[in-house]
């Protein structure tokens, strides 16, 4: 009787730690959202400079930003992804050395980018110039 009454409130405790997962984990939502505690909507890029540009995004704030930095001296050498809305975003590359602003760029194509067998040739392909970019002369 002793073993049944442990295994029943084990079964109930494990009930209960998925039933809460579920209620309380992240879930993407099937509406639009708003700009929640992110200053990026009303970000001016406007600066007098590249380097500007890029340290008014990376000290906003925004829903989503993720990066990646490979260890190499040609191509792409690191690249940051940062969006307000998690849809569409600034895109940060260094790619042979130059700084690089790619502007609106879905999100969909950074996952894409990150998942790539050979992201060089993913960024020749599809990045490069299908987005407005900005860059030093």
């Amino acid at each position: 009787m002793k073993l049944y009454t442990i295994r029943c409130l084990f079964l109930f405790f494990m009930v209960i730690m998925f039933h809460w997962q579920a209620a309380y984990g992240q879930v993407e939502h099937n509406y639009p959202v708003g700009p929640q505690y992110t200053n990026c909507d009303s970000l001016d890029i406007s600066s007098a400079s590249l380097v500007e540009m890029i340290g008014s995004i990376e000290n906003s704030k925004f829903r989503f930003q993720q990066q990646f930095k490979i260890s190499r001296t040609y191509g792409i050498m690191n690249a940051r992804f940062y969006s307000c809305d998690g849809e569409k975003g600034f895109l940060i590359m260094k790619v042979d050395k130059k700084d690089l602003i790619y502007l609106d760029v879905p999100k969909a194509i950074w996952d894409a980018l990150i998942t790539a067998a050979d992201i060089n040739v993913y960024y020749k392909a599809e990045i490069r110039d299908a987005f407005s970019v900005i860059m030093e002369d």
